[in-house]
């Protein structure tokens, strides 16, 4: 089918007659036969140093907002306020209307997957249809499908997954928004019906370069096409407040708050943790005023599905939320993940910075005497985290195991000095084989301590000198023991 009627509005000549348009990338590793390829302006370069190479794979005709020096053999036409109107162009080329979505984005260090996979689910239960798109890839209703790997997909790449719904109703999206996403201005336009920023915690400084630089990406959520105003989980950046900047302060402003302890918020909460028994949480929202039991464990995994019940609380009413039992509270993969052997439980989680392993073991310690650990630190990656990230392990934990965790291009011992820099290391074992390492640290598990395994979560394989060797923390744990979940 030539979708070339499809963008005819956009384009004022009749440059394009003769051209056949089957699918439109700004990416020119995408291109395909007949793609119309959109040279925009990257993170780090122009798609019109990349027309040869699109025009090698089969583009049949480009949109540029620069004109070019050198002569191009297919046709292009220069579309001056291009950025303005790109949003337009791919919805239309995509057959879709964008008042058939409702956008809800989610950021903040930690949490993000969970809190938006949670608010998903909740709709699911509620049997109205939802995607899910963000670090576990892309969840059409129950279906999960394929992304490129980013936290948050490029706008392009959000609109092929849009397609793919073949949406016939209203559909909830739910999008993580990572901190690199909002610096580069990654999602446009795109109209959000709600936003909620969980916390800022110190990380992706090999990107963002300041402390400052980051909460100004995360901060910026603000500034996104929102209907409703960002909630700001207030208690998690508290420690910030008075050292933020008056622009800063000023988006604060815009916002509205989720607090436990703040009686001016306009979302208040209470929770009353058990670690091995229903939980008891109190919501007094806009809408929504609930008493009820969670059985999730771990307290901020309670805090993420309360955030996710704030994201959503326009679209649910009491009686939804009274029709949810506790088995229809789904934590991703990964997530907090409890595996209870018959020797006891194994906790597998995604945590890869030193606040975020904090958060998990300083919990842990308060029900368990003694904390057995395999973690890792990610290579070609922020390398001030890994003495931070050891430290936090040592102090809760009895037993350390030191393992790989995506070395990527960098060496093990690199990575594993690092992270050993300033720190008595002397009751870690260093296994680089990160399969041996849970071999060995099975052996200490039983009813009365637990093993944490951190760093890769979902993941399902390990990146080493630029390739991708299958690995599931999960799938090894019930390998090694033969399945025998209690």
């Amino acid at each position: 089918m030539n979708k070339l009627s499809l963008i005819k509005p956009f384009i004022k000549t009749n440059v394009f007659d003769k051209c056949v348009i089957s699918s439109i990338t700004d990416d020119s590793r995408d291109v395909q036969k007949n793609s119309l390829f959109v040279a925009r302006q990257g993170i780090a370069s122009h798609g019109k140093d990349f027309v040869k190479e699109a025009i090698r794979r089969g583009a049949s005709c480009i949109i540029s907002d620069q004109n070019f020096e050198d002569r191009i053999d297919i046709p292009i036409y220069c579309l001056n306020n291009l950025e303005d109107q790109i949003l337009e162009i791919l919805f239309r080329f995509h057959e879709l209307s964008v008042d058939n979505f409702i956008f809800h984005g989610v950021t903040g260090t930690n949490g993000k997957t969970t809190t938006a996979f949670m608010a998903h689910n909740i709709i699911r239960e509620l049997e109205r249809p939802s995607i899910y798109i963000g670090t576990l890839g892309a969840f059409i209703n129950d279906d999960l499908i394929q992304t490129k790997g980013n936290t948050t997909p490029g706008i392009f790449e959000i609109l092929q997954i849009l397609q793919a719904s073949k949406v016939k109703q209203k559909t909830y999206v739910f999008l993580e928004i990572s901190s690199h996403a909002l610096e580069q201005q990654r999602l446009g336009s795109l109209p959000f019906f709600q936003t909620i920023l969980l916390n800022i915690q110190s990380d992706h400084l090999d990107y963002h370069k300041t402390y400052k630089n980051y909460i100004d990406a995360k901060l910026s959520i603000t500034e996104l096409n929102n209907k409703h105003p960002t909630i700001i989980f207030i208690d998690k950046i508290k420690d910030l407040l008075d050292s933020l900047s008056s622009s800063q302060k000023k988006q604060l402003s815009t916002s509205t708050f989720l607090s436990a302890n703040n009686s001016s918020a306009m979302f208040k909460y209470s929770v009353n943790y058990k670690a091995h028994e229903p939980s008891k949480i109190n919501l007094d929202f806009p809408k929504i005023t609930l008493s009820t039991y969670c059985s999730l464990f771990l307290k901020f995994n309670i805090e993420n599905y309360i955030s996710a019940i704030a994201l959503i609380s326009k679209h649910i009413s009491l009686t939804n939320l009274n029709a949810l039992n506790s088995t229809s509270i789904k934590l991703p993969q990964g997530r907090g993940e409890v595996l209870k052997l018959k020797q006891g439980k194994v906790l597998i989680d995604f945590a890869h910075d030193h606040l975020s392993i904090f958060n998990i073991l300083s919990e842990l310690a308060n029900s368990y005497n003694e904390i057995i650990v395999v973690f890792g630190c990610g290579g070609d990656r922020d390398k001030s985290k890994r003495p931070k990230m050891m430290k936090v392990v040592q102090d809760f934990a009895s037993k350390i195991f030191f393992t790989s965790d995506n070395n990527r291009y960098e060496s093990f011992s690199s990575i594993a000095s690092d992270a050993m820099q300033g720190n008595d290391h002397s009751g870690a074992e260093i296994i680089e084989d990160r399969q041996e390492a849970i071999r060995s640290a099975l052996p200490h598990l039983n009813n009365e301590n637990i093993l944490v395994i951190l760093g890769k979560g979902h993941e399902t394989d390990m990146e080493i000198l630029g390739k991708k060797v299958p690995f599931n923390d999960k799938d090894c744990v019930l390998k090694i023991i033969g399945n025998e979940i209690n």
